[in-house]
């Protein structure tokens, strides 16, 4: 069982001027390297019908081996509740509703609040319908319903093929790599490796940043 022990830590509460980091131009040189996906619980069953919320964390990163040494920690206090929107209507387009299967979408964004930010993310959460997307909090996303996450290095041309260094999927176990740092045990989101705990310690607060 993944549990959400030290997935995220105490983070300066202080807010930036501008609304999200994630479009802004500082960050738009920036390529995302880390997608986080989540899917709403559905207890013993798992039959794709049945799920009715779908996530993706898109995580713009500026040094993805660091992000994986120090680990990823964030919590409600990144979220940038300002800059959050709802989609009564999907693009065609739209590269995570290739199978139409969405109708509206419902957009969060979190920055790293550090005087020298690492990363910023975009959370989109998708569904069949407007009131799965109203009644959704951000405590909706945490280990128990995260469904896979990967991870690139930057790619400077556009006709190479995607170089994977992270791959995590709870499904497919024996499929799980990292690639910069094997075995090592990560902290904080990653959900892979872990360290072995027990399962009655579970906290969403990193003590030893107290």
């Amino acid at each position: 069982m993944v549990t959400t022990r030290h997935v995220s830590k105490q983070v300066p509460t202080a807010r930036r001027s501008h609304l999200q980091n994630f479009d802004s131009q500082k960050w738009q040189d920036t390529e995302v390297q880390v997608l986080f996906i989540f899917n709403s619980p559905d207890g013993e069953n798992t039959e794709d019908e049945d799920i009715k919320w779908e996530a993706f964390l898109q995580v713009k990163v500026r040094n993805l081996p660091r992000l994986m040494a120090e680990g990823f920690y964030w919590n409600e206090a990144n979220l940038e509740r300002e800059a959050g929107y709802i989609e009564r209507r999907l693009l065609k387009d739209d590269p995570f509703n290739d199978d139409d299967r969405w109708s509206c979408c419902r957009t969060f964004f979190l920055s790293d609040l550090s005087d020298d930010p690492q990363w910023a993310a975009k959370l989109i959460v998708y569904a069949e319908k407007l009131t799965v997307l109203s009644s959704f909090t951000i405590t909706n996303i945490n280990m128990d319903t995260m469904d896979g996450a990967v991870a690139c290095n930057k790619v400077a041309d556009e006709r190479s093929a995607t170089r994977w260094v992270y791959f995590w999927d709870r499904n497919y176990p024996e499929d799980n790599f990292n690639a910069i740092y094997d075995d090592m045990p990560l902290e904080g989101w990653w959900p892979w490796p872990r360290e072995e705990f027990d399962d009655d310690d579970i906290t969403l607060v990193n003590v030893e940043d107290e």
